[in-house]
Parts: structure tokens; C-alpha cells; sequence
């Protein structure tokens, strides 16, 4: 089934989750995420204190738990525009979590197989809920990842169980992640699993490669 396409400014009755007011919070907490990974480079920059590359570090700020994991210093620091997918779920909190938490793992473990995947951040919401950013080189280093067996695994098999909906974010940061004047969101897709079948939309803001 293809998705339904939005337009700019239109929510789809009986989806709230498709309003695009949500986007502006949605960006509020990736650009939270954004200066954790700038903060943690920056950081980095002073002795003793280094970045790992692969290595997960978590911490807790205001009670809300931030995770990261930067794949690759250099190209965060030099590349002159990064691409970035925003993910947002709502999951539903009465079915065991443990096989999602495992299946994440997995698919973060295989970061070293894609070296256009430069980091990875999650934060909890207030709400109780997660969003997760992926920060890559190009856009077809996102397509190569979504073809991974467990990345599809866990798509196909686990959201339509674990979430009622999910929003995706396409966005860049067309001047680095220092420089930027902030994140452009190019397109954003929606995912519902409510009805008994799978719902999709997608809204386009700005012609763009990603995919």
C-alpha cells in the first residue's frame, strides 16, 4: 500500500498523531540531542576527557535519561552537511519491552557495518516515551541501514506490536553540526498500527535525496 501524501499543513482525521504541530516538538528534543552530542565533543577537545568510538554513554539531567554513542569523532567534527532521521514512537507500555530493548541492541551493534552512520542519541520524553536521532553522512547511508536483517526484523516484526504510531523525520544540517544555522526537516512519515492494518503517510517539505 503506498502512503497517503500530506500536505504541508494537514493532519488526517482520526490520526492525531499526523499533526504537523507535533514537528515543532519533535525538534525541540533533536536539537536537545544535538547539543549532548556537541557537548560531549566539545569535551572532548580538553585531556583527559575522550570520545570512544562505539562505546554507549548514558547519563540522567532533570530525570530524564539521555543515551549516545558516537560512531566516527572526525566526520562529526569536518563533514560540511550531516542528514539526520528523527525517530518518535508511541509505545504501548503494557506488553514486556525487553524484546524491543534487545532487538535496539542488536541494531546499534551493527553500526560498525555502516561507517556512513556517524551517531546515534536517545533521550526519554516527559510524556514516558523515547525519541531517537541518527546523524549520517549521506542519504543513502540511511538506505543501506534499513536493509539490514535486523533492522528490517525489528521494523516489520516488532513495531507493528510494540507502538500504536510512529513519526519519522528526514531532516540535514546543511552547515555541519557547528556551524548550522538548524536542522531542516525535507520530509516526515507516518506510521500507524492501530486499525488492524498498517496506515502510512507521508509529507514532503522539500524536495530532497534522502530517501
Amino acid at each position: 500500500m503506498e502512503p497517503i501524501s500530506l500536505e504541508a499543513n494537514e493532519a488526517v482525521p482520526g490520526r492525531p498523531f499526523t499533526d504537523p504541530a507535533l514537528t515543532e516538538g519533535d525538534l525541540d528534543m533533536l536539537n536537545h540531542m544535538l547539543e549532548d552530542l556537541r557537548g560531549v565533543l566539545e569535551e572532548a577537545e580538553t585531556p583527559p576527557a575522550e570520545v570512544v568510538p562505539y562505546h554507549q554513554q548514558a547519563w540522567r539531567v532533570h530525570g530524564r535519561s539521555h543515551r549516545l554513542i558516537v560512531c566516527n569523532e572526525e566526520r562529526l567534527r569536518t563533514h560540511p552537511d550531516l542528514c539526520i532521521v528523527g525517530f518518535f514512537g508511541d509505545r504501548r507500555t503494557d506488553l514486556d519491552i525487553a524484546p524491543l530493548e534487545e532487538a535496539n541492541a542488536a541494531v546499534v551493534a551493527e553500526f560498525r557495518e555502516y561507517p556512513g552512520i556517524l551517531s546515534y542519541s536517545s533521550a526519554s520524553l516527559d510524556s514516558g516515551q523515547w525519541g531517537n536521532m541518527v546523524l549520517h553522512e549521506e542519504p543513502e547511508d540511511a538506505e543501506r541501514w534499513r536493509q539490514s536483517v535486523r533492522h528490517a526484523s525489528a521494523v516489520e516484526e516488532l513495531s507493528p506490536l510494540h507502538y500504536r504510531c510512529v513519526r519519522i523525520h528526514n531532516a540535514r544540517l546543511d552547515a555541519g553540526l557547528f556551524d548550522d544555522p538548524g536542522i531542516v526537516v525535507h520530509r516526515s512519515k507516518y506510521f500507524d498500527f492501530t486499525g488492524g492494518s498498517e496506515w502510512r503517510g507521508v509529507r514532503t517539505l522539500m524536495e530532497s535525496p534522502a530517501p
